[in-house]
């Protein structure tokens, strides 16, 4: 009963100290489940909706914008050896890297895809000196993810539950109880996994938005000209017997799942009774037939 009554007397004082510290949060809305029960109350701030707090709607509109950015190209290079050395040097020049480098070496020539990340503010340029090593750019392609308001969002949840970090490290001084101190620190190693999660997810929107990343598919001449006999291009010819082909064997494997699934288990359902009842029948002729004789 003792313990009860000091139990109490403490989370009455700790509640009323944070409730004084803490921010007012509107009254109709409830504090948010970031702290479970826990032998002392944890009251937290209120997380915020959309803009993190302390950011007016101008503000937030202000806010420099985190864009990630990526393009993708179809080269037709005079010698594809040549160009991938041309795009390392001008990569090592910009400051970036080589993520993915794959070469197909065929008789006519050797063909190649790279990906590779560069400074998002050199992107143009290096756009620009990588058209340069073309005597084709067949496709384009340059888009941008904004991701700015996941990133604001991210700032103030973590500021959030660095608040909540640090209270819970001074409740966790004042427990003078095991049990409720191992309480508390059981939810300290959670809210410290959850900051960690954030930092890391800030870290990595701050690295993809740093360095933009352009993937490229790189054709010599020899194998970008087109098979032609007489007029007659068989690559065109090829390319719709695969097609045909290919819808005749979706067609064939539609089917079987069609009668493996629905048309199987019917039949089956359908036709139990009726086997059932023929085998009944049979049977009660058969005893009749053995009473005649």
């Amino acid at each position: 009963m003792y313990k009860k009554i000091v139990y109490g007397v403490i989370t009455s004082i700790l509640a009323l100290v944070v409730v004084g510290c803490a921010p007012r949060a509107a009254p109709t809305e409830a504090p948010p489940p970031e702290i479970r029960e826990m032998p002392v109350e944890v009251v937290e701030a209120e997380k915020p909706a959309s803009a993190p707090s302390g950011y007016g709607a101008a503000d937030y509109a202000d806010i420099e914008r985190l864009i990630i950015r990526t393009a993708s190209l179809d080269l037709v290079v005079p010698d594809t050896e040549a160009a991938l050395d041309e795009i390392n040097d001008l990569v090592d020049e910009l400051g970036g890297y080589v993520v993915e480098s794959n070469v197909y070496q065929y008789q006519e020539g050797m063909q190649a895809h790279v990906t590779l990340r560069v400074p998002a503010e050199s992107l143009d340029v290096a756009l620009e000196r990588i058209r340069g090593l073309a005597t084709e750019v067949r496709h384009e392609s340059i888009s941008g993810q904004d991701v700015t308001e996941e990133y604001v969002d991210l700032q103030s949840r973590l500021r959030h539950l660095e608040a909540t970090e640090a209270r819970l490290l001074e409740f966790l001084e004042e427990a003078e109880d095991t049990e409720a101190a191992l309480e508390v620190y059981d939810r300290l190693q959670e809210i410290q996994a959850e900051v960690e999660q954030v930092k890391g997810r800030m870290q990595y929107l701050e690295q993809s938005a740093a360095l933009a990343t352009i993937s490229l598919d790189i054709t010599p001449d020899e194998l970008a000209q087109p098979i032609q006999v007489g007029g007659w291009h068989p690559e065109g010819t090829l390319r719709k017997a695969f097609e045909s082909l290919i819808r005749v064997l979706q067609f064939l494997v539609d089917a079987a799942i069609v009668i493996v699934v629905l048309v199987i288990p019917v039949l089956g359902v359908i036709a139990a009774p009726i086997i059932g009842l023929f085998f009944l029948v049979r049977a009660l002729i058969r005893r009749r037939a053995r009473r005649v004789k």
